[in-house]
């Protein structure tokens, strides 16, 4: 192997064993919980909707590649492909930032929200509670159980 491609796969190495912490994609309080679906088309929450104020940024949680950005039934979605399989869906956005293709990183603007923001993940095609995967349970509890995301 040369030493280019072993130095690559050292760099490669260190990233995925030492994990950035994902970045708030808004400052709000979680309105609507993760709730998995028992199947594939049945009912259930599969992200969790955080209160924002209108206008507000979205920020990418991860570093990742831009793989859709369209409207589903008059909502405006972006989805992030942000490797290992796993897709974090950003939805109810007045305006996006992105086009498919781009390559984001962590913190960088991708689009505009509405006064609320869906935050979803999947991992290999099936819904994960977002707010696990990406380490934000520690997260201040306020009410009714509702998490603050962001500080």
């Amino acid at each position: 192997m040369g030493f280019l491609v072993a130095s690559h796969l050292v760099a490669v190495l260190l990233a995925v064993s030492q994990p950035v912490p994902p970045v708030a994609p808004v400052r709000g309080v979680v309105i609507d919980g993760f709730r998995a679906p028992a199947c594939q088309r049945c009912v259930g929450h599969r992200g969790v909707t955080i209160a924002a104020t209108t206008g507000t940024p979205v920020l990418a949680v991860t570093a990742g590649v831009i793989v859709f950005v369209g409207q589903v039934a008059r909502v405006l979605y972006v989805v992030e492909d942000i490797g290992r399989g796993a897709r974090v869906t950003y939805g109810r956005l007045l305006g996006s930032s992105v086009i498919a293709g781009s390559t984001v990183a962590a913190g960088q603007a991708i689009g505009v929200s509405s006064d609320q923001l869906y935050l979803g993940v999947r991992v290999k095609g099936s819904y994960v509670n977002p707010l696990q995967f990406l380490g934000f349970t520690a997260g201040r509890l306020v009410g009714r159980g509702s998490v603050i995301v962001g500080r």
